[in-house]
């Protein structure tokens, strides 16, 4: 079966783009979106640090929460991960950064205020940022440092179902951890995506395979493969040295893939909408000895 053969949904899918720091176009972005509807973008955290004194009109609502951070280098991450999802963002959206303002639904998911045709996830971690951007439906994005020690710790205990267990069991054991790793990112992911953040546990569903790259395949409790709906699931390795995974939703937004601002709103349907406004409310009444009119 070759891989124009395979559903949608088990496909791999487009590489992430790098993003070297603000201001910096991202064609690799455009050309995700426009094949796939959806783009991850990484980043490091030194190339995207916001000036200080931009730094509360950068988060927002989400200041108090910057400043609750007790270690420098996370508040340092936190602030740039959003920065580099505002940009993102923007480059999706046909916008600049500064006009976009990022919320949090209540299970934690982050979006853009006013932006519902666009979902959007983050993560961060050592010295690496990674944001996904969709035009398709729900999406999460989840990284770890590829090395980081799972294997033996009881997050492995956590994390893995019988059947997960036993295909790790059988990968040679200098593969081990980097397949647990894999597992934990993408079922961090899924869990994001849904909004469900810790709270779903990980050993309610599987994937497959545990190792290596590429699209993953959703696993049933008791290992057997499910009806995905609509979801894919997708891992990289990044800078050679962190494993990030995506999961994305083709099903809960609207047909149209069309985020762009400029293109977004019917031309003639705002003019009228406008038009009609600008009638009801009639020439504004002079005041206070004021002129009324274009030259005022």
């Amino acid at each position: 079966m070759t891989i124009a053969s395979l559903p949608e949904t088990y496909r791999p899918g487009p590489d992430p783009t790098f993003a070297p720091g603000p201001r910096t176009p991202l064609p690799g972005l455009d050309q995700a979106l426009a094949a796939t509807g959806y783009a991850l973008v990484w980043g490091r955290p030194a190339d995207w640090a916001p000036e200080p004194a931009a730094i509360r009109r950068l988060l927002g609502r989400e200041f108090g929460r910057y400043e609750r951070i007790g270690s420098p280098e996370h508040r340092h991450r936190f602030a740039a991960s959003r920065m580099l999802l505002k940009h993102a963002a923007a480059a999706a959206l046909g916008a600049e950064p500064e006009q976009l303002e990022l919320a949090r639904r209540p299970g934690g998911r982050p979006y853009v205020r006013g932006c519902d045709q666009l979902e959007v996830s983050l993560s961060h971690t050592g010295r690496m940022l990674v944001v996904a951007v969709s035009q398709l439906g729900l999406v999460g994005v989840d990284v770890e440092a590829a090395d980081r020690p799972v294997l033996g710790s009881p997050v492995e205990r956590d994390i893995c179902i019988a059947r997960e267990a036993e295909d790790i069991g059988r990968l040679p054991a200098e593969r081990r951890n980097a397949a647990l790793v894999r597992l934990w990112t993408l079922k961090e992911a899924y869990s994001k995506a849904l909004g469900f953040g810790m709270r779903l546990p990980f050993t309610s569903f599987g994937f497959e395979p545990v190792g290596g790259e590429g699209p993953g395949r959703l696993l049933r409790a008791d290992g057997v493969p499910v009806e995905q709906g609509g979801w894919s699931f997708q891992s990289h390795v990044l800078d050679g040295a962190y494993t990030a995974s995506a999961a994305i939703s083709r099903r809960a937004l609207g047909p149209t893939r069309d985020t762009q601002a400029r293109t977004m709103l019917d031309g003639d349907l705002a003019a009228t909408v406008l038009a009609a406004a600008a009638h009801r409310a009639g020439p504004e009444p002079a005041r206070d000895g004021a002129e009324s009119g274009p030259g005022r």
